[in-house]
């Protein structure tokens, strides 16, 4: 019965591990996507933004730019989503795209100025919080309670996933469910009798501890 429960302890940090290198790898991605766009950005803007070029490379570059927007401003998140007042006009937009709008507007600067400089600082900044929450992940890694926790939430938060990923759910809302605190709960609470199980198993032996329990229920 030790060995088993040590298995199943070993299980969950090896499903813990895995939970947390797959997530480092979708941040790793998200980021070399920022720092691509990002650098094709800046390239647009020091080479054609107001120059009026009409050539094959800066179309390419600019449809490139354009096709990718959504991703880039899907990836920015909240940080992407400003309240703005446009240049001489008497109302403002909430939760106005700062990216997408931005990049419509290359080839016709002439109502924007400020904005350009916004996108790239904010382009930026969510590559500098992607690089920390990277090394957080890292640090996780390494530390076997943490690894142990993500293993329980990973069943905890299962038949959230499922939903995911049969397409019922979006990311968004399946991401904001797996990271509720009445699911966090509930996995430290599973984890906490466990642990408790385990040692209370270790030290009477499973048939007496088998016996309290039936005498308990």
């Amino acid at each position: 019965m030790v060995l088993y429960t040590i298995l199943t302890f070993l299980s969950l940090i090896v499903i813990g591990f895995i939970k947390k290198f797959m997530s480092l790898m979708k941040f790793v991605t998200d980021l070399d996507f920022l720092h691509d766009y990002n650098e094709k950005y800046v390239d647009y803007l020091n080479k054609y933004l107001g120059k009026r070029v009409n050539s094959e490379e800066e179309n390419n570059l600019y449809v490139e730019l354009i096709s990718k927007s959504t991703k880039a401003q899907r990836l920015l998140g909240s940080d992407g989503l400003i309240s703005y007042k446009p240049a001489g006009a008497g109302y403002m937009y909430n939760n106005y795209q700062i990216l997408v709008n931005t990049v419509q507007a290359l080839r016709n600067p002439s109502l924007m100025s400020e904005e350009f400089s916004w996108v790239n600082n904010l382009l930026i900044m969510k590559m500098a919080t992607y690089k920390d929450i990277m090394n957080e992940i890292r640090g996780d890694m390494k530390n076997p309670l943490i690894l142990l926790r993500e293993g329980v939430q990973f069943f905890v938060t299962l038949p959230i996933m499922l939903l995911y990923w049969t397409g019922i759910m979006n990311y968004t809302t399946s991401y904001k469910l797996s990271n509720n605190i009445i699911v966090k709960l509930l996995s430290f609470i599973i984890l906490l009798i466990g642990f408790i199980s385990s040692i209370i198993t270790i030290v009477l032996g499973w048939e007496q501890f088998k016996g309290y329990l039936e005498k308990f229920l």
